[in-house]
């Protein structure tokens, strides 16, 4: 029986996650090799510094190969019942948001799915995916955060100033906090925001994205009034404009 959307995402993520508990073996192991060939014969157990040094390194493998097998001790299991989403409105219980998710995506309900970085190679995990009841963020490493479609103002995707934090963002404009999803790939993110506007619509289509991004993050946070009063006279033109055409 194949396993069940969210289910399959965990799966997914925790064969990632065995993959980097296991390089962080390799390469610690590796070092520890280097470092006992480079200091064998300098040592001397004689002195009381050169055995403490010796046990700390000691103490420190076990720390390391305990944390290695706990690693993968945790992710044999994959996670079930909606717990590896994140509910930053918690309207319900992971249970019954997981039952919706996974429902929709089986009855072949996804209205859009891309991945933020998909023309780049070291990051290609971090996707979104839009179904009729939630926005999914879904990242590399398996947290989904699921944001209702309901509590969704406003979408863009944020271009970094030159010598800024980050390169673009994908910024989710709700009725509790601005959500953001960093990306590496411009041009696609800016195209992932284009494509959600096809089921999201955009209040402030007659804007410069890239110019709006700023001046509106900076009222949402500042002047929760004024962002929402902005936003619902926007949102009164386009619905006018679209009745009278």
């Amino acid at each position: 029986m194949a396993q069940v959307f969210l289910e399959q995402e965990s799966i997914n993520a925790n064969r990632k996650k065995q993959k980097l508990f296991l390089s962080l073996f390799l390469f610690f192991s590796c070092i520890s090799i280097f470092l006992y060939f480079a200091t064998r014969n300098l040592l001397d157990w004689n002195n009381p510094s050169d055995r403490k040094l010796v046990g700390l390194f000691f103490a420190l493998a076990g720390i390391m190969l305990f944390c290695v097998l706990f690693g993968l001790l945790v992710t044999m299991r994959p996670a079930k019942n909606g717990n590896n989403l994140i509910l930053p409105f918690a309207e319900n219980s992971k249970e019954a948001i997981a039952e919706v998710i996974n429902r929709e995506v089986a009855e072949g309900k996804t209205q859009f799915e891309s991945f933020i970085n998909y023309n780049t190679v070291k990051k290609y995990g971090d996707r979104v995916l839009l179904l009729p009841s939630y926005l999914l963020l879904i990242g590399e490493m398996g947290q989904i955060t699921a944001i209702p479609r309901g509590k969704i103002y406003w979408i863009c995707a944020q271009v970094g100033y030159k010598g800024g934090p980050f390169y673009v963002r994908l910024l989710i404009f709700t009725e509790q906090k601005i959500f953001d999803f960093d990306g590496n790939d411009i041009e696609h993110t800016k195209e992932i925001a284009n494509g959600l506007y096809q089921y999201i619509p955009n209040a402030f289509r007659e804007y410069d994205p890239q110019e709006l991004s700023y001046l509106l993050e900076k009222l949402y946070q500042e002047n929760r009034a004024g962002f929402l009063a902005f936003y619902e006279e926007e949102k009164r033109k386009k619905n006018t404009e679209t009745n009278i055409s």
